[in-house]
């Protein structure tokens, strides 16, 4: 995460509710204008190389997928 061109998060947790409650995972935040200019380049990088997801495109997936998708859900908590 990158705020105001100065301060940078990085680590593994996103901000969910597994994440928060119960998953082990953290972030560090860094205050200094020079690494944060560093993460938005590599955000920049990143959205660079993205593709937009075009309605059909999820439908468009194999049947091996989409059973993968259901099955990882079964694995996350219902809250």
């Amino acid at each position: 995460m990158l705020v105001d061109d100065r301060v940078a998060s990085i680590g593994t947790a996103n901000f969910d509710n597994r994440s928060f409650r119960l998953n082990f995972e953290i972030s560090a935040i860094f205050v200094d204008q020079a690494f944060a200019a560093e993460v938005e380049r590599m955000l920049r990088a990143d959205l660079e190389r993205a593709q937009q997801m075009q309605p059909g495109d999820h439908s468009a997936r194999s049947y091996w997928f989409k059973l993968a998708v259901r099955l990882a859900r079964l694995a996350a908590p219902v809250l």
